[in-house]
């Protein structure tokens, strides 16, 4: 016999074919986390002590409105059928009043409201939204940094401007003000601690002695002094970060990761706006993702379209020539689009073969494309030629002669 079943929000309901309530269990915890957990397909407590009682009642075959509960229900040896609306559902919804109540309505919106906030908890508190917040804090940081290395290289400049060419990285050029500070400071002892090359220090020791910086006090460099500490602390704080990046990808999405290293995977998930997302993106999206701008260009106007996006720091991409980029970024993106799939729905680790398959293909693109493809040359346009109309030089010259008889004709006759 069928008993079909289905939930309310105050517990589980069983129905027999003629539409007659068989059995009920109410739910023995909160209601929304019971829902959210029916919803979600997992077999409770609840209703596996009613499929028991429907079971000792003759009845062997059930029918829910949810897929993915019904699969699970088979597993655990029940036969079971998926029906959407079934007659369970239908009972329920037709007559709430009949098993809720005259305040059913209330009892409805208070756990639809506490449903919702789960939900939303359990999105804001997903893995892949700490990695897109995680690579944006980085994005900011760099730019913090770059703004903040440029007012110190000016400001130091002041100081010792001959520096600025010498020491063109700037975790150097800060590591080094915030150590040396003065330049009366600067020995091969203090130099050498910095960790830079023998050449290197001797052009600085030669730039000490032959500077035409301004001299400063203490309380001036000191205060230089606090902004190089400040920014080598956002070089800490940024190594930090990429850290947490790197151990995060390996529970979010190890596939991705190990396929074009942990910065690139989460960047490419924030872009996508997070896993799922990614997930469901064809390859084709993929390939383009980071560079918007330029395809809305090639839509509005017919420019070229973009043949890579954030993928283009894949580095097989960048360190090609610009004609195989376009095919290894394509080639690229499918294999970006399988990794996202299989870290989203499944977990199972498949890097290693998508690596060999991605390399063997860019080794046959390589192969196969050495030389640049030959441009084709726009047809050039003929001028159109000027048509005028040509005068027979014989009638020309026949006008003349009978406008001379004429004129003599006339003067004889005179």
């Amino acid at each position: 016999m069928k008993a079909y079943i289905s939930e309310n929000v105050q517990g589980i309901y069983a129905f027999n074919e003629e539409g007659n309530l068989i059995g009920k269990r109410i739910f023995t915890e909160k209601p929304e986390t019971a829902l959210d957990r029916l919803l979600k397909g997992e077999v409770t407590e609840d209703l596996t002590a009613l499929l028991e009682e429907l079971k000792e009642k003759g009845y062997s075959n059930f029918v829910f409105e949810h897929p993915e509960l019904s699969r699970n229900v088979r597993e655990l040896g029940f036969e079971s059928e998926f029906e959407f609306p079934n007659l369970a559902g239908e009972r329920l919804r037709e007559n709430p009043e009949e098993f809720l109540g005259k305040e059913w309505f209330e009892r409805y919106f208070t756990v639809g409201v506490a449903l919702t906030r789960i939900r939303i908890q359990e999105q804001s508190g997903a893995r892949d939204k700490m990695i897109i917040q995680a690579i944006e804090a980085l994005d900011d940081i760099d730019k913090v940094i770059n703004l903040l290395v440029s007012r110190l290289r000016e400001w130091y400049s002041l100081h010792f401007p001959e520096l600025d060419e010498l020491l063109p990285k700037h975790p150097q050029y800060v590591s080094f003000v915030k150590s040396i500070g003065h330049r009366e400071n600067i020995t091969k002892e203090n130099l050498e601690s910095l960790g830079l090359s023998e050449n290197k220090i001797a052009k600085i020791l030669e730039a000490k002695e032959k500077t035409m910086g301004a001299w400063m006090d203490e309380k001036d460099i000191r205060v230089i002094q606090d902004l190089a500490k400040e920014i080598d602390d956002l070089y800490k704080l940024r190594s930090e970060i990429e850290d947490y990046i790197d151990k995060a990808m390996d529970d979010v999405a190890p596939n991705l990761k190990a396929l074009v290293g942990a910065k690139l995977a989460a960047r490419l998930i924030s872009l996508a706006g997070g896993l799922k997302e990614l997930a469901m993106m064809p390859a084709s999206t993929i390939q383009v993702l980071g560079a918007e701008k330029a395809l809305f260009r090639h839509l509005r106007s017919g420019a070229k379209p973009p043949k890579h996006g954030v993928i283009y720091q894949y580095p097989a991409i960048n360190k090609s020539p610009w004609w195989q980029r376009g095919k290894i970024a394509r080639a690229l993106a499918g294999k970006l689009a399988i990794a996202a799939r299989v870290d989203y729905f499944s977990g199972e680790y498949i890097a290693e073969k998508l690596k060999k398959e991605i390399e063997a293909r860019i080794k046959e693109i390589k192969e196969k494309y050495p030389n640049p493809p030959k441009r084709k040359e726009k047809p050039k346009k003929e001028k159109k030629k000027k048509r005028f109309k040509k005068k027979e030089k014989g009638k020309k010259f026949k006008g003349k002669e009978k406008k001379k008889k004429k004129s003599k004709e006339g003067s004889r006759r005179r």
